[in-house]
């Protein structure tokens, strides 16, 4: 009786915490616009979909092998997360 009890409450204990702690969760995208010239195409480009990299840091954040923006005159540079 006892296990019996315990194999019906174990896994529907387990739903109920995972439905309550899944609206803790946030539902943003903190991605921003990034910018990086490719001396294959003329212009200053946009990177599709977004970067998610910080404005301070020690590594240079990059898309295809280039360094990557804030802004369109490419004065501010990206940094990968730590």
């Amino acid at each position: 009786m006892k296990s019996k009890v315990f194999k019906i409450m174990l896994p529907a204990f387990a739903i109920l915490l995972a439905i309550s702690l899944s609206f803790a969760t946030e539902a943003t995208n903190s991605s921003q616009t990034g910018y990086y010239d490719d001396p294959f195409i003329p212009g200053i480009q946009e990177v599709p979909g977004g970067v998610d990299c910080p404005t301070t840091g020690e590594v240079t954040c990059k898309y295809n092998g280039h360094d990557v923006y804030a802004d369109r005159a490419m004065t501010q540079p990206l940094w990968e997360r730590e």
